[in-house]
């Protein structure tokens, strides 16, 4: 049975060590890429309290940005966080001068349409997305590229 949420989840900008190993961790349990995180990829804590219930990255370039690694622990999931997760980055985006969004995923399509994206093909992302580690070697063959105007 799940619980409702509490409290007002709140995303914020993993800063210190400490944050960025438990979005890392949260990240690995869901067999997400981390090769290649550095302190230049922005990594993202949702909270619920003081626990940490969520995650995602966000890599930009000029007017648009690379979604990444938007996971909810598992004792957490169907409880609306992911969409809590995707609409927040996606107002910090849009403020911060991105008119679209692109991601990479081999489970969560079904997830991503319903928050707006659409399939296309990987040879009609931007060039700075193509040179990304996550799209040219970290991400299976198998992954959709999606992407939504913001």
């Amino acid at each position: 049975m799940a619980t409702e949420i509490v409290n007002k989840p709140f995303l914020r900008i993993a800063l210190d060590d400490s944050e960025r190993k438990e979005a890392v961790s949260m990240l690995q349990q869901h067999n997400l890429p981390t090769g290649d995180l550095n302190d230049d990829k922005l990594l993202y804590i949702l909270f619920d309290g003081d626990k940490a219930v969520g995650t995602a990255g966000l890599e930009i370039f000029d007017d648009c940005g690379l979604l990444r690694s938007v996971s909810v622990a598992r004792e957490a999931q169907g409880k609306g966080y992911g969409s809590i997760i995707n609409e927040e980055i996606e107002k910090f985006a849009k403020e911060s001068g991105i008119e679209c969004l692109y991601l990479l995923t081999t489970t969560a399509k079904d997830f991503f349409d319903k928050q707006g994206y659409c399939i296309i093909k990987k040879n009609d992302a931007p060039e700075a997305i193509q040179q990304t580690s996550e799209f040219s070697s970290l991400c299976p063959a198998s992954a959709v590229l999606m992407k939504k105007r913001l």
